[in-house]
C-alpha cells in the first residue's frame, strides 16, 4: 500500500506571537515543527506499513526551512519525502495549497492520504478536504480509529455528539486526530 501523509511545518506552539500591527502570527525568528496532528497520521502509516507492507511518502509545501519537517518524518521511519518548495507558492491560501499537492499527489499516486485534522498554527482544516474534492476521493475527517481490510477501510471518527463507525473504500483521504496512534519521538534506533 502506498501511503502518503500530508505534513506542514508550524511554530512551536508555545512559541506563538501575534504581530499587534497585522495581528498575524510572527514566523520570524519562531522555532518551528510538524504539526501534531500530521505527525499521528505519519505515525499511523508507518504502522499499517509495517503490518502490509508498501510504503510511506511525507508531502510538504513550504519555503527551504520546510525540509526540516521532512527530515523529521524520514527519522520517525518515512521511506521518502517530496517537498514542493517555490517562491511561487508564498503566501498559498489554503485552495492554492490544496491545488498544488493534489497535481503532486496525481503525479506520485497513492492508495492512501493521510494528513493532520488541522494545522496548530491556523486550524482551518481545510487542506485536506479541499484535496480529497480536486481528487475526487472520498473523505472521512477527524479519524481515531482505523483499519484496513484489503481495500475497504473501517474508521471511527469524532463528531460533536460522540463517535460513529464507516466504512470507505481505497482510495481515500482521511484526516487524523490526536487518538489516531500514540506520540512518539523519533531516535537512533528507528532507523
Amino acid at each position: 500500500m502506498k501511503i502518503v501523509v500530508l505534513v506542514k511545518q508550524v511554530p512551536v506552539v508555545s512559541a506563538m506571537k501575534l504581530d499587534p500591527e497585522t495581528k498575524t502570527l510572527k514566523r520570524e525568528g519562531v522555532p518551528l515543527e510538524v504539526s501534531a496532528f500530521e505527525v499521528r497520521a505519519l505515525l499511523k502509516a508507518l504502522e499499517l506499513r509495517n503490518a502490509q507492507g508498501g510504503e510511506v511518502i511525507a508531502l510538504t509545501m513550504g519555503p527551504p526551512q520546510a525540509r526540516a519537517a521532512l527530515e523529521h518524518c524520514l527519522a520517525l521511519g518515512a521511506d521518502r519525502g517530496i517537498h514542493l518548495v517555490d517562491r511561487a507558492f508564498a503566501g498559498a491560501d489554503t485552495l492554492e495549497t490544496a491545488r498544488a499537492l493534489a497535481l503532486a499527489l496525481t503525479k506520485e499516486g497513492y492508495d492512501l492520504i493521510l494528513c493532520g485534522r488541522h494545522s496548530t498554527d491556523a486550524e482551518t482544516g481545510q487542506v485536506g478536504p479541499e484535496v480529497a474534492e480536486l481528487l475526487a476521493l472520498p473523505q472521512v475527517t477527524a479519524v481515531s480509529k482505523l483499519t484496513v481490510n484489503g481495500q475497504t477501510l473501517t474508521i471511527e471518527r469524532e463528531t460533536d455528539s460522540g463517535f460513529e463507525t464507516v466504512e470507505c473504500a481505497l482510495p481515500a483521504l482521511l484526516s487524523a486526530t490526536e487518538d489516531l496512534a500514540p506520540e512518539k519521538f523519533p531516535n537512533k534506533a528507528d532507523k
